[in-house]
């Protein structure tokens, strides 16, 4: 009894000792290999570890899987990504990432950790170092500023994570930060273009209420004077409808072909009151046949803030 029980002792332990050893050259290790330990405790035991191994395996095979699928992600992301240990080594960083911290240096990297020599990135040094010091307000663990380099604008932001590691993030915003600076710009020359149709139009209706003598036939001018700058307050209207959506604008603009000498003679006439009030004289110069191809809304804003700058100053 005793040589038996040794047997299938001496047995359990070899096939334990072959499966830890397959185990640690990763090899293929099949399911049925349980069935070769003898029917006692210690194969019981055997059976047990064996099993745990196999879902250990399948959960790390899983996890490769995402693994992957997160690295493709990065690679093919829109913004620069790099993940790097508390001690400042790369974990992984994207192509697109490794591009920008190149041009952000003037010199091709040999490691990405070398950015942390940029002086452009010292704000994220001192972020990461009053993290580990426990010095940063209220514990934040993101922080984030633009840098301005040769005309392009980037968008840095860093992320600490529980472990200390830590994520940089770098974005080209250039063309959302010039789109921003053109429509500031606009809503900025909008109260200007509203004004002179307005103005012009409150001007001529109070100069015809004022003067209840006025001849019939100038009261008439200034009404179809109203009547034209009320159109265009429509037209203008349309204009800056047009412009805010300035993705689709180039192919939305309506060209037409434009009497630039007609066109400016009825800007004369509109600031008529103007000049008499200034002691002005104006004289339309432009050959009478003189045509382009154009927005007549957009060209007539032109020609009428020139106008209305030359009798101003």
């Amino acid at each position: 009894i005793f040589y038996s029980f040794t047997r299938k002792l001496g047995t359990s332990i070899r096939q334990l000792q072959d499966f830890a050893m397959r185990a640690d050259r990763n090899e293929p290790i099949h399911t049925d290999i349980t069935k070769a330990f003898p029917k006692n405790e210690l194969g019981e035991i055997s059976q047990h570890i064996v099993q745990i191994y196999h879902r250990l395996h399948r959960t790390k095979e899983a996890l490769y899987i995402e693994r992957e699928k997160l690295i493709t992600h990065l690679q093919i992301s829109r913004e620069g990504l790099g993940v790097f240990t508390k001690q400042k080594e790369e974990i992984l960083a994207n192509n697109l990432f490794k591009q920008y911290i190149n041009f952000l240096s003037d010199k091709n990297l040999s490691s990405t950790e070398e950015i942390f020599s940029i002086p452009e990135f010292a704000p994220i040094s001192d972020f990461i170092l009053k993290n580990k010091e426990k010095t940063v307000p209220n514990g934040e663990r993101r922080m984030s500023f633009n840098l301005n380099k040769d005309g392009r604008i980037f968008d840095i932001e860093c992320i600490i994570f529980q472990d200390d590691s830590f994520e940089i993030s770098i974005n080209d915003v250039t063309q959302e930060e010039e789109q921003a600076r053109l429509k500031k710009q606009l809503t900025q020359n909008i109260a200007h273009e509203l004004k002179t149709p307005v103005s012009s139009i409150q001007g001529y209706l109070e100069t015809i209420v004022s003067n209840p003598t006025l001849p019939r036939e100038k009261m008439d001018a200034f009404l179809a004077r109203s009547y034209a700058q009320s159109n265009r307050l429509t037209h203008l209207l349309r204009d800056i409808s047009l412009l805010t959506r300035m993705e689709e604008a180039p192919s939305m603009g309506e060209k037409e072909t434009v009497n630039l000498y007609q066109m400016m003679q009825n800007i004369l006439n509109e600031v008529s009151l103007e000049l008499e009030e200034k002691q002005i004289k104006a004289f339309n110069q432009l050959p009478e046949d003189i045509h382009l191809q154009g927005n007549a809304s957009l060209l007539y804003s032109i020609f009428r803030n020139l106008t209305d700058n030359a009798i101003s100053y």
